[in-house]
């Protein structure tokens, strides 16, 4: 799917932000649905960092509520799509809107630590690379879903890895531009896509140094607040997984050449209780999840 700018501008409202142009070195791209507690707490954060060399792109996907009203205290470039589009295609919009040679993508629900834009930049002032992903620490501490994201946090060393926390990523501009940015056939709000972009990326440049983990970029974010949104994930990911490896068999190969020998997330012993929690969530999530499957294959 192209997307018309023109058009674009000419359909949505539009806040934008007073920083020149010459001054951004790094833009933030975050895509919103129906989010609003979190995303001001996100923009809260986002106004009080330790720069100010960089502008925040807000792409709204939700038809239903306008956001505009509620943006003046903040200092943003504000896009409202006429419908859902999905996180991929609205991260490309914002790509195309981005100004900074960095662009970094945010999720909405996400709380950026207050180094948080510094933190990217200073990853590619010290060496050249294609991208990076960050750690993202529990919002929650007694959060149960948390233990189920060990991917959130792969401990306190920079060391090579694909993207696979998509909330705290970001990409040199002109490598997303070559690439053709996000996979707009992974639709909704994805699962995987970082995968896939890495995939991509690597195909192209072929040096999977280039691609880091980099703790010291933080986000405060919670894999999920309730079952219902932890199955919803899980039955999307396996979905989006399927339709990756039918693509390519080769994409998800490549989470098998990277580094194993990492540190895992440093936690706690873990009671008695909760592990037996644990184990009734995950066997639940199981059925259930066996349950949509054949319903799809009968239908």
């Amino acid at each position: 799917m192209r997307i018309n700018i023109k058009k674009l501008d000419r359909l949505n409202k539009e806040k934008k932000d007073n920083i020149k142009p010459e001054e951004i070195e790094a833009s933030v791209v975050i895509v919103t649905y129906n989010n609003t507690e979190l995303l001001l707490k996100n923009l809260d954060s986002l106004k009080n960092q330790t720069i100010k060399n960089f502008e925040i792109i807000l792409i709204d996907n939700n038809n239903k509520i306008d956001l505009y009203p509620l943006l003046n205290d903040y200092q943003v470039i504000y896009k409202k799509l006429h419908k859902n589009y999905g996180t991929c295609l609205g991260r490309n919009i914002g790509i195309k809107y981005a100004k900074g040679d960095i662009v970094i993508f945010l999720d909405d629900d996400a709380i950026p630590a207050n180094d948080f834009v510094e933190q990217h930049i200073k990853a590619y002032q010290l060496s050249d690379i294609y991208g990076l992903r960050g750690k993202s620490l529990p919002r929650k501490l007694r959060n149960i879903y948390n233990y189920f994201a060990g991917h959130y946090d792969l401990g306190e060393k920079i060391i090579p890895w694909y993207i696979n926390l998509e909330g705290n990523s970001s990409f040199k501009k002109e490598i997303l531009v070559n690439i053709g940015g996000f996979n707009m056939g992974i639709n909704g709000s994805g699962g995987h896509e970082g995968i896939e972009l890495s995939y991509r990326i690597l195909k192209k440049y072929n040096d999977k140094n280039k691609l880091l983990y980099y703790p010291q970029a933080v986000i405060y974010h919670d894999y999920s607040d309730n079952f219902i949104t932890y199955i919803n994930k899980i039955i999307r990911h396996n979905k989006n997984n399927s339709q990756l490896e039918n693509t390519s068999q080769d994409i998800f190969n490549l989470t098998k050449e990277y580094c194993l020998n990492r540190n895992g997330i440093q936690r706690n012993s873990i009671d008695f209780i909760t592990k037996l929690r644990l184990m009734l969530i995950k066997k639940s999530a199981g059925v259930i999840i066996k349950i949509h499957s054949n319903v799809l294959k009968k239908g």
